[in-house]
């Protein structure tokens, strides 16, 4: 009798020495899963702040070509504006030269007159006639036909 409560509690011992064991491996599996998911997710971040430099980076260079692209095309302007219309300065390259000098100084000259030339000045001497014969329009009265 004595062999048998051993051997029960040998058997009551092996059974809760494998579930202890299955306990304690599941949690160090979940552990460890974490862990992956962990550096899984921290590789993901390094790479997500290595896109956002890169990206900023690319903007920043891509900002500064505009602003030169800007500034070049404002320069352009007032070369022009000084070559075509008024006197050109020192820093306008002379061997370059749209239009003739006659021309330039006929477009100077016309500037002041444009809004001359686009007024209409109009003197009324008289009202204007009414051309038509007989009344016209939505409300002119009928006559009922018979």
């Amino acid at each position: 009798m004595e062999y048998m409560y051993a051997g029960a509690w040998l058997a009551a011992g092996l059974v809760i020495g494998a579930v202890l064991a299955r306990i304690f491996t599941l949690r160090q599996l979940d552990q460890h899963k974490l862990k992956l998911e962990l550096a899984e997710s921290q590789a993901q971040l390094e790479q997500y702040r290595q896109d956002v430099s890169t990206h900023l980076e690319t903007t920043n260079q891509l900002m500064t070509q505009l602003q030169d692209n800007y500034a070049r095309i404002a320069r352009h302007i007032a070369d022009s504006r000084m070559q075509l219309v008024e006197r050109p300065t020192e820093s306008v390259k002379q061997d370059i030269n749209y239009l003739s000098g006659d021309t330039a100084a006929y477009i100077r000259q016309s500037l002041h007159q444009i809004d001359e030339k686009r007024r209409v000045y109009s003197t009324a001497e008289q009202q204007p006639l009414d051309y038509s014969g007989e009344a016209s329009g939505l409300i002119k009265e009928r006559k009922p036909a018979q």
